[in-house]
């Protein structure tokens, strides 16, 4: 050893790698220095009373001090020690509930929410919302939450309001960052309640959102006819693709994107095919508050529970799954018996969705989604006259007002609504010639322009 300079930890690691030093020994010393550290602190008399007990006091919130009494002298330390351990831990959070804020509490929630669902584009979407709502208001999210009063959040939500010109549905998803932030401040201790939760939002500045007109939001019948040619010639063109397919199958029977994706030829069970799977955009953590798209995901569970259910499938859906069926055999594709596969794996959402959009643009229509098929499915089964409960089981809703509200649109054109109007409300049976328009005393009838 000699000649050679070593540092303290490396000659301390030296003598205990050569047994020189008993490390059990000297971790009963550092104990030993700590408890009686801890004893110094201890501002009461320790003494041993005639009944053979040791006593003490504690400090007490409500008495001031209270009497303590132990067999042995030991014990007694050692309840001393404990309470001394427990005031420094709450001291430490109560110094920590002063401080904390918004910026530093908001990774440590979003943690305990990863931790209590299974979908990360859930959470991709609250940091997306951090980014753009909260990120660039430093004092607003560097204040301790302790000083977040009432009037300070009820100015702040309404001028976030005013702002972002937010709709009922885009303040609910911005603010829940906040709401459930504070909930999650009063379980841990740091407040005392959520104020936030009293603020009341003047409902008249949210922005009125018009229902879309139909055109934009479903095929019409002369579209839906257009585009799906399209999608056959594309798959005639090129057979092993069977993307096209599963554009045409989604008609059909109004599934989500994810779960069309994710369909087995087992989910079929007579006229039925079973929605029990989706697939799912996974998203990896960047950093406390952001994410990143990481790949797609087969999950076994669907968007809600009512997601789990099943679908009729009409002929037209069970030649194009035969069809499918067959392409796959044609061209050796085979990967967990996925309807819809390329290159050995079940075709993704991008796929389905580059083949909808170069489908729009080739038949020379707007760009509408995969959701506006679904949109289209529904529709299509509420002009049938069907019943609406078997539409919401269809649709996978809980609530046939969610069938009705968000996915009831007409798929007629300005024409066809006219002269479905004209039939509906034709007056010909009850006004015969022009009795109705004889007038007294040789009076002239109005002349219309």
């Amino acid at each position: 050893m000699s000649g050679i300079a070593m540092s303290d930890t490396e000659l301390l690691k030296y003598a205990i790698d050569n047994g020189m030093i008993n490390t059990a020994l000297l971790q009963e010393k550092i104990e030993m220095q700590k408890r009686e550290e801890l004893l110094k602190k201890h501002t009461y008399n320790i003494w041993h009373g005639k009944d053979g007990k040791w006593r003490t006091y504690l400090p007490d919130k409500e008495k001031g001090r209270k009497l303590i009494k132990r067999v042995t002298k030991e014990s007694l330390e050692d309840s001393i020690i404990k309470f001394l351990n427990e005031s420094s831990e709450d001291e430490k959070k109560r110094k920590i509930a002063k401080e904390i804020t918004l910026k530093a509490i908001f990774p440590e929630w979003l943690r305990f929410k990863q931790i209590h669902t299974q979908s990360t584009s859930y959470t991709k979407r609250i940091t997306a919302d951090w980014k753009r709502f909260y990120s660039e208001q430093i004092d607003f999210i560097n204040t301790p939450l302790q000083k977040l009063s009432k009037l300070y959040l009820d100015e702040w939500a309404h001028g976030m309001i005013k702002n972002f010109e937010m709709t009922k549905k885009m303040y609910y998803n911005m603010s829940i960052i906040l709401r459930q932030c504070l909930d999650y401040a009063v379980e841990q201790g740091y407040v005392e309640k959520n104020v936030f939760s009293e603020v009341k939002i003047n409902s008249k500045m949210f922005k009125r959102v018009k229902k879309k007109a139909g055109i934009t939001q479903v095929y019409t019948e002369n579209e839906e006819e257009r585009f799906i040619g399209d999608m056959a010639r594309r798959f005639q063109n090129n057979p092993k693709n069977t993307a096209p397919l599963a554009v045409i199958l989604a008609f059909e029977i109004g599934v989500r994107i994810g779960e069309l994706c994710a369909l087995k030829f087992s989910d079929i069970e007579g006229n039925y095919i079973h929605i029990q799977r989706q697939e799912v955009r996974e998203f990896e953590t960047v950093d406390d508050f952001t994410m990143k798209f990481k790949c797609y995901k087969i999950v076994e569970y669907t968007k809600s529970d009512d997601g789990f259910r099943e679908i009729y499938l009409t002929s037209t859906a069970k030649k194009i799954i035969e069809l499918a069926r067959y392409m796959n055999s044609v061209n050796r594709e085979s990967n967990d018996d996925f309807i819809f596969v390329q290159n050995g794996k079940n075709i993704n959402h991008y796929s389905i969705q580059a083949m909808i959009l170069r489908g729009c643009a080739h038949v020379n229509m707007d760009i509408k989604t995969s959701h506006k098929i679904r949109k289209t499915y529904i529709s299509t089964l509420i002009d049938s006259g069907l019943n609406i409960d078997a539409i919401r089981r269809f649709a996978g809703h809980s609530d046939e007002r969610t069938t009705y509200g968000n996915y009831c649109y007409n798929r007629l054109t300005d024409k066809q609504t006219e002269q479905a109007v004209e039939e509906a409300l034709n007056t010909k049976k009850v006004i015969k010639g022009n009795q109705i328009f004889k007038f007294e005393n040789g009076e002239k009838p109005y002349k219309m322009a």
